[in-house]
């Protein structure tokens, strides 16, 4: 679970589980371009996505949820 507490951001461990992307069984997280729970290899093919999406869920930057 990713969340915000004033200026802090905190990530903590997550369930292994089916990538959205590559289908392999890994820590996920919901950056996929529409929250798909994806692992850090393919988050990080589309960085510019992954900033955005991060900014937006849990930083309440930019787009509205």
């Amino acid at each position: 679970m990713t969340h915000k507490v004033g200026a802090k951001v905190f990530i903590q461990a997550e369930p292994r589980d089916m990538c959205a992307f590559c289908g392999g069984f890994h820590e996920l997280r919901p950056y996929g371009p529409n929250r798909e729970r994806i692992c850090f290899d393919c988050a990080m093919k589309d960085e510019a996505t992954t900033k955005r999406v991060f900014a937006r869920d849990v930083l309440d930057e930019g787009e509205t949820h």
